[in-house]
């Protein structure tokens, strides 16, 4: 089956190691957009198709913001449909391409419901996330963002600083999680500018990215991006975003009976005295070699096996 799925040029992977991010048109077909988008509604209500409550869901329909940013951490574990897109092997190679491995390990997703009036996401490295910071050195990965409607500058679309990737990293956190409001002074862009000063850049390059539904931007773990304010009335951005890193990662040793630090999300995943990754939880989704996790076969569909060409 490997060898049946389609490869990205050496002309888009230099451009990923030169932007820091790639576009890819139309990833996801119109019927497949369309299942997911109505596997939204289910989801935020508290309707889990395999009865597994997800890693946190940031919205309630009794007690919610209505303009608020709404997310599905972990939703894999949830949703049989939106796991036969991120555990499918074509995102898999994909991201092993772009990352230079031999194989991907899946790490985690999100969905994404920003609504008109959403405020922004303020330009970060994904870094500095508690999700990430939790594997063996050299920290990488390779993240997806996948359009489910139409992603237009003015309707929060994802922002990429061109480059930033080559930065010298932060090591702090910044106001970036998703809903999270910026001080009322500041602009969403302020850290990114900050950094970029730290950099020697005097003029860094954002990208407002335009994509229709079921196309999607893989971006480099440095790369600084985030996503403004929704200001399209009657506009609702929907979005599904995955993250791979090496297939043969390794749990950071924290010390017997140690925790690691900022790994509340993955970290809690770690065995007692075991630094290996399960692969129940975090599963080999591509290697070079053929090797895929055995119970994905069971587990669900590969949504985009179909789309895949010789």
């Amino acid at each position: 089956m490997t060898n049946k799925l389609p490869l990205l040029t050496d002309e888009q992977i230099a451009q990923f190691y030169e932007d820091g991010f790639l576009v890819v048109e139309n990833l996801l077909d119109e019927e497949l957009v369309n299942r997911l988008v109505n596997r939204f509604e289910p989801l935020f209500s508290g309707e889990f198709d395999t009865g597994i409550y997800p890693d946190d869901l940031t919205w309630n329909p009794n007690s919610g913001t209505p303009n608020s940013t709404r997310q599905v951490v972990g939703v894999w574990r949830s949703d049989l449909t939106l796991a036969s897109v991120v555990l499918s092997e074509k995102l898999g190679q994909m991201a092993s391409l772009l990352g230079g491995w031999n194989g991907s390990r899946f790490l985690g997703d999100s969905i994404f419901l920003k609504p008109y009036g959403a405020c922004e996401t303020v330009l970060h490295q994904d870094l500095i996330y508690p999700l990430y910071p939790f594997y063996h050195q050299p920290l990488e990965f390779v993240g997806c963002w996948i359009a489910l409607s139409d992603a237009i500058p003015g309707a929060s679309t994802i922002e990429y600083v061109k480059g930033s990737h080559r930065w010298i990293p932060m090591d702090v956190v910044p106001t970036a999680f998703p809903g999270a409001s910026t001080i009322e002074s500041e602009s969403y862009l302020w850290q990114m500018e900050k950094a970029a000063k730290e950099a020697g850049v005097e003029h860094p390059e954002v990208s407002q990215i335009k994509l229709k539904p079921g196309s999607c931007t893989f971006h480099h773990c440095r790369v600084w991006h985030g996503s403004g304010r929704n200001l399209m009335p009657k506009t609702m951005r929907r979005s599904l975003a995955c993250v791979y890193i090496p297939a043969e990662s390794r749990f950071i040793s924290a010390g017997e009976g140690g925790h690691l630090p900022n790994g509340f999300h993955a970290g809690r995943y770690k065995r007692y005295g075991d630094d290996s990754i399960n692969e129940s939880f975090f599963p080999i989704v591509w290697r070079q070699d053929g090797y895929r996790s055995p119970f994905l076969a069971d587990y669900c569909d590969d949504a985009l096996a179909k789309t895949a060409t010789s």
